[in-house]
């Protein structure tokens, strides 16, 4: 279970099936809606993706126990024993609180044990926490135990030589526990280390003394195997000792077995660590592909928007074209309009200089005019005079008696002419 459905869990209870390796979860969660979740997710999934066993998850209406045959204390999901009776029972074995299905999931395994899920997902053993119970495979181990010791544990005493993956060296070599890779150790180039730095793989085998090392714990986790004989935590015996000091041969197949549980339940916790970490690959991968989307229909917007201004470039360039054309034809009628303006210009001023001249010469006109105008009335004065002698002689010749008289002139007073007003 993860670790939101740990929670949504309000009790647990393991079961044994008929078939080897085949277990029977039954759970009951804290509302519908936390089932059908539960049930839509992981329905039908793969358990591993190097098998093709698939989790069935079915909804059960209702459970029937027979009373005569099954003890109380195993039937699940019945009433509580009361805190105030029994504090062993009502109290969690690995962390010491209440166990409440209402604050926090419970889980019951095989050998009837009840724990926090919590609590029990932090337990690095893969046996109970009070009993020591084993929850392993039924597997024959007159059949598989040789297999698997071949298997997991390298001998020196190979055909084929070992070497470091990376650099090739002999010496000191440690065997990834999860992987199988080869790689030399700190004495050579730590390239054993460089790996587990890249994958997190945190168990090593010492190919020479066949201890194995923990990179979490900074230290040997040899003598945490458990035999499968008495449950006792035995250490893994080194090749280099006697083989007449070492156990029977049935113990060591057992040894291997639990080695090799030891080594499988490392596997599905590196199986988890994977899946989510390809979860959030998954995540990223899928938030990579809406930015990608998104980012794609933002380039066609860009795109066709492009092509809208490439379009209005090529019109913008052909009425630049057309509108030098107009310069050039409007510098052309310019050039003209200056020659015609200069010779405008040319002519204008020799109209000026010929008008200064006849202004000059009119001017000379005029006073010649006016003073021929002074000459004429001056002989028109003087033929006045002289008429007006002739009239008077002539009379004075007439009349005798006027002779010796004087005669006086009175030169006329000028009328004051009154212009005639116009009626209004």
């Amino acid at each position: 279970m993860g670790g939101a459905a740990a929670y949504e869990v309000a009790l647990s209870h393991f079961y044994t099936d008929t078939s080897p390796d085949t277990y029977s979860v039954l759970l009951k969660f804290r509302d519908p809606y936390s089932a059908n979740s539960y049930y839509k997710q992981y329905n039908d999934r793969l358990f591993s993706s190097m098998e093709p066993e698939k989790c069935q998850v079915v909804y059960v209406e209702s459970i029937e126990f027979n009373a005569d045959t099954i003890s109380p204390s195993t039937i699940p999901f019945t009433q509580q024993v009361d805190l105030e009776q029994d504090d062993l029972l009502s109290a969690c074995p690995v962390c010491l609180e209440p166990m409440d299905e209402k604050s926090s999931g419970l889980l019951t395994i095989l050998c009837q044990h009840t724990f926090h899920c919590h609590c029990l997902s932090k337990w690095g053993d893969g046996s109970c926490p009070v009993c020591r119970y084993s929850q392993k495979p039924h597997r024959s181990i007159e059949t598989e135990s040789a297999q698997t010791a071949d298997q997991t544990l390298p001998m020196r005493d190979s055909n084929d030589e070992n070497e470091c993956a990376t650099c090739h060296a002999t010496e000191h070599l440690w065997v990834c526990l999860i992987c199988g890779n080869v790689g030399c150790g700190r004495y050579e180039n730590a390239h054993a280390y460089e790996h587990y730095r890249q994958t997190d793989h945190l168990y090593s085998l010492e190919i020479e003394t066949q201890r194995v090392w923990d990179y979490a714990g900074d230290g040997y986790v040899h003598r945490l195997i458990q035999n499968a004989v008495d449950g006792k935590l035995v250490e893994l015996p080194s090749t280099t000792e006697d083989s007449n000091v070492s156990a029977s041969q049935e113990k060591l197949e057992a040894i291997s077995l639990e080695y090799n549980y030891l080594l499988t339940s490392q596997l599905d916790s590196q199986q988890l660590y994977y899946e989510s970490q390809m979860d959030q690959v998954a995540a990223q991968l899928s938030d990579m592909r809406s930015k990608t989307r998104s980012l794609l229909a933002e380039a066609d917007q860009i795109q066709a928007e492009n092509k809208r201004l490439e379009a209005e470039n090529l019109e913008k360039e052909k009425q630049i074209v057309e509108f030098t054309k107009g310069k050039e034809k409007a510098d052309k009628k310019l050039e003209s309009w200056k020659e015609k303006c200069e010779t405008t210009k040319a002519v204008w001023l020799e109209e000026k200089e010929m008008t200064n001249s006849l202004l000059e010469n009119n001017s000379l006109l005029l006073k010649c005019m006016e003073d021929r105008e002074k000459a004429i009335k001056e002989l028109s004065d003087q033929v006045r005079d002289l008429m007006f002698f002739l009239e008077a002689r002539e009379k004075v010749q007439g009349h005798p008696e006027l002779e010796g008289g004087s005669v006086e002139t009175r030169t006329p007073q000028p009328r004051s002419k009154r212009g005639k007003g116009k009626r209004s």
